[in-house]
């Protein structure tokens, strides 16, 4: 994490206010009161991407679970074609998790 935003003492309730309201409620920036300032605290850009990929990646096992489950029923069914054709796909996505 990082500062994103910084306001430093003294300031009046106000702009306390104002402050917190912009950074945490609209901004869902962590807020740190030091002895010198009040500290918005917001994730790098680099953590912001970790957390997009983490995201990503849990989509894309929620499709595989959800694609294995249905090949469970087309092989309860015999339809080995349909089968195959998911087992590609879930192959594929697979391949996009990072």
């Amino acid at each position: 994490m990082e500062i994103k935003n910084k306001l430093n003492k003294p300031y009046t309730e106000e702009e306390r206010i104002d402050f917190i309201v912009l950074n945490n409620h609209r901004m869902r920036y962590e807020i740190r009161e030091t002895e010198m300032a009040l500290e918005a605290w917001g994730l790098t850009d680099e953590e912001q991407e970790e957390q997009r990929q983490q995201a990503r990646n849990a989509e894309i096992e929620g499709k595989i679970t959800e694609l294995n489950n249905l090949t469970v029923e087309y092989m309860r069914q015999g339809d080995t074609k349909s089968v195959e054709v998911i087992n590609n796909i879930i192959s594929s996505l697979k391949e996009n998790l990072g």
